[in-house]
């Protein structure tokens, strides 16, 4: 199997003190996830936007991982440039030009009333636009913070999703393993009592177990082959019982190939989890 994530670009732009969500980042990305050639959903697609200090401008790194059927997985890491377009530098500015010192005939002689209180509504106007701008840095400050522990937030259930998903297969695993333990067991009565009712009425039970497992693992396709496997290898040992040995040791083999290509992706999945949190 081969997953693939695609994008048209390998950045996005990101507004200062702004937050993005996943779809507005995979709409910038123009982002598609492929399996084999062919196009599949985005459900099992996980975006990690915790290095992104929305809060000062620089370039960031996301990391974009997919999940495919087969439990196998890609990831893809994209740049953040978080930028603010209205920004204007202080070249840009006009130059403040000193107020020039009140000139007096003789040093006996006092500012008039007039120039007195034109000073004073320049301190007035300085002060108030001091304020403002303390203000406006406080709520700043604050939407920076609440964005960061939403987006954490975020990053935390995205991770906790694919957790439990990787505890259902696992979970749904140790069931089929136990199904093939009641069918050795099954064949070991069967060669000592040669009672072929009792083996019968043994693999109809297992063949119904098996039959409920296929149902709860719908939505992935390598463990429903491995079931599939069990279910057609028990319809063949009903049928030629003195075959048991040999249909049961074919279908042991398969197995054992994909629970070792099942564990080596665990391992790195799990690998390249820490990484991507930090661990």
């Amino acid at each position: 199997m081969t997953l693939q994530i695609n994008t048209r670009v390998d950045s996005i732009t990101w507004p200062l003190n702004q937050n993005l969500t996943n779809q507005e980042i995979i709409s910038q990305l123009e982002l598609t996830v492929t399996e084999n050639g062919q196009l599949i959903s985005n459900d099992n697609l996980s975006i990690n936007k915790k290095a992104v200090n929305r809060s000062e401008a620089g370039v960031y790194p996301v990391i974009i991982t997919a999940i495919g059927s087969n439990n196998e997985y890609a990831t893809k890491k994209i740049q953040a440039w978080v930028t603010d377009k209205n920004n204007v530098s202080s070249n840009d500015r006009p130059p403040v030009r000193p107020t020039p010192a009140p000139q007096y005939k003789t040093p006996a002689q006092t500012p008039s009333p007039k120039k007195k209180s034109k000073k004073k509504g320049v301190y007035i106007v300085l002060g108030v636009l001091v304020l403002l701008i303390a203000i406006i840095f406080e709520i700043s400050a604050c939407q920076a913070h609440n964005d960061t522990v939403q987006n954490e937030q975020a990053q935390s259930n995205a991770l906790n999703n694919t957790n439990s998903k990787l505890d259902n297969l696992s979970e749904q695993n140790k069931q089929l393993m136990q199904q093939n333990k009641e069918l050795q067991n099954a064949i070991n009565n069967y060669k000592q009592d040669q009672n072929k009712e009792e083996l019968q009425n043994q693999l109809d039970q297992i063949k119904n177990e098996n039959q409920q497992l296929k149902n709860n693992a719908a939505n992935n396709q390598a463990l429903q082959n491995q079931i599939d496997q069990l279910g057609s290898t028990i319809d063949q040992i009903k049928q030629n019982p003195n075959q048991a040995d040999s249909l049961l040791n074919q279908m042991k083999n398969n197995q054992n190939e994909f629970m070792q290509n099942l564990n080596a992706t665990f391992q790195k999945l799990v690998s390249d989890f820490q990484q991507l949190i930090g661990k």
